[in-house]
């Protein structure tokens, strides 16, 4: 008798243990990096693939979403260095723990078999852009049925939209460049232009300045999508790094403006 209830408490301290020992594990490794006190180990190397005006090895502190991730870790003494590869191979090495992290992604279930998800990081608002001294207002998208689109060669515009471009309830003329269709727009060719709001005055305000004033974009998106920091769970240190943005992201993450 005395031996059955021996092990019966083994086997419920055996549980315990399996329970906190990844909490424990994020803890002890979370407490080792913030007592590391080489420059090295407080670099946090992030892969990410060319997507301006959110992040982008051209521009200005590599763009806002940079800035953010930047600043998260910096709250507890880290300093961020960004590696711009094509998309796919910044995935790939990342997915091998060959990075820290990788920037950015919208949310996949298959993802979630080698990557933790950071907290949303960021939001693509998808607008329709149209001539200023021509405003409309719209509250389905069937009411765009008498506009004529302007959109990008093989690009998709979310199921609904797509489903109604096939069908033909919607028209749009594609380019091969985003930016051409928004000149079309200034010019008169095109009446709507869908394309995410950062995107669509980034093209602007790069490609064709001068035309800036002709252009505006109705304030209801017709999509949104959120985009996280991706943590690979091949690394051991990731659910402490994990740990690490996700409590200083609120406070980084400042209001995302045109």
């Amino acid at each position: 008798m005395l031996k059955s209830a021996f092990f019966k408490h083994v086997q419920w301290g055996l549980c315990l243990l399996a329970l906190c020992s990844w909490g424990v594990k994020v803890y002890a490794t979370e407490k080792r990096i913030e007592k590391s006190s080489t420059s090295a180990d407080n670099v946090i190397h992030i892969a990410s693939g060319e997507w301006p005006p959110f992040i982008g090895s051209d521009l200005k502190n590599y763009g806002f979403v940079a800035e953010i991730i930047s600043t998260a870790f910096a709250a507890e003494g880290y300093q961020v260095q960004f590696h711009f590869l094509p998309w796919a191979r910044a995935y790939a090495e990342t997915q091998r723990g060959l990075y820290h992290a990788t920037a950015i992604w919208m949310h996949s279930v298959e993802r979630e078999n080698d990557f933790y998800y950071s907290q949303p990081v960021s939001q693509e608002e998808f607008v329709f852009f149209y001539p200023s001294a021509k405003p409309f207002e719209w509250q389905s998208l069937s009411d765009l049925a008498p506009y004529k689109l302007g959109g990008v060669i093989a690009y998709s515009y979310g199921q609904e939209m797509d489903a109604l471009i096939e069908s033909g309830v919607l028209y749009m003329e594609r380019d091969g460049l985003a930016a051409k269709n928004l000149e079309k727009l200034a010019k008169g060719r095109v009446e709507i232009v869908p394309e995410e709001k950062h995107i669509g005055y980034y093209l602007i305000n790069k490609e064709i300045p001068h035309l800036r004033q002709r252009i505006t974009h109705h304030p209801v998106p017709f999509l949104t999508n959120s985009n996280y920091l991706l943590f690979p769970k091949q690394r051991q240190d990731s659910p402490a790094l994990l740990s690490i943005f996700n409590r200083n992201l609120p406070k980084a993450n400042s209001p995302q403006s045109d």
